[in-house]
């Protein structure tokens, strides 16, 4: 093997989007939000009943990000007694996040983040003009705050142990 194959890997893991736990911000997620498929989600109140995680996907066409939403979905039923509920924030048209939600099978509601404006909220804004948000996984407190934070994914750093660390519910992967 080459003496250089290492420098190969080091894109992947010293990546501009990779998993580490951030600052939280001092905003909170929003109390009523309208899901891709038009419904009205009293945010406010699921935060008080169920540890609310929030996934953010980058963009609609990320497909790390939906890889994410797939790596999730295949252990949702080793949380399921946790009293854990996801949202999906992504910027993007209604249409395609609901074909998203369908070719990843992610049975949680999917929030279009039009104009950016929860993203810009929670100081989530990768770029305005390319309407990309950071790709994150934080969980809400009671309140909608954000009580804990992972910032970042790639092909080779989901957080998901470190997801299931927060959630404290078993193994994950």
């Amino acid at each position: 093997m080459s003496r250089f194959f290492p420098l190969l890997l080091l894109p992947f893991l010293l990546g501009a989007h990779q998993a580490a736990e951030a600052p939280l911000p001092d905003s909170k997620f929003p109390a009523e939000v309208i899901a891709a498929n038009g419904k009205k989600i009293d945010v406010a109140k699921l935060a008080k009943n169920q540890r609310v995680v929030v996934v953010t996907l980058k963009a609609t066409w990320c497909q790390v990000c939906q890889q994410q939403l797939i790596r999730i979905k295949k252990q949702l039923d080793r949380i399921e007694h946790c009293s854990v509920s996801f949202l999906v924030l992504s910027p993007g048209p209604a249409d395609e996040l609901r074909a998203i939600q369908k070719n990843t099978g992610f049975p949680y509601p999917f929030i279009p983040d039009n104009n950016l404006e929860i993203g810009t909220s929670m100081h989530l804004v990768l770029s305005e003009k390319k309407q990309e948000l950071m790709p994150a996984i934080f969980i809400l407190n009671p309140d909608r705050s954000v009580g804990w934070m992972q910032l970042g994914r790639n092909a080779v750093r989901y957080g998901d142990p470190q997801l299931l660390a927060e959630i404290n519910c078993g193994n994950w992967i």
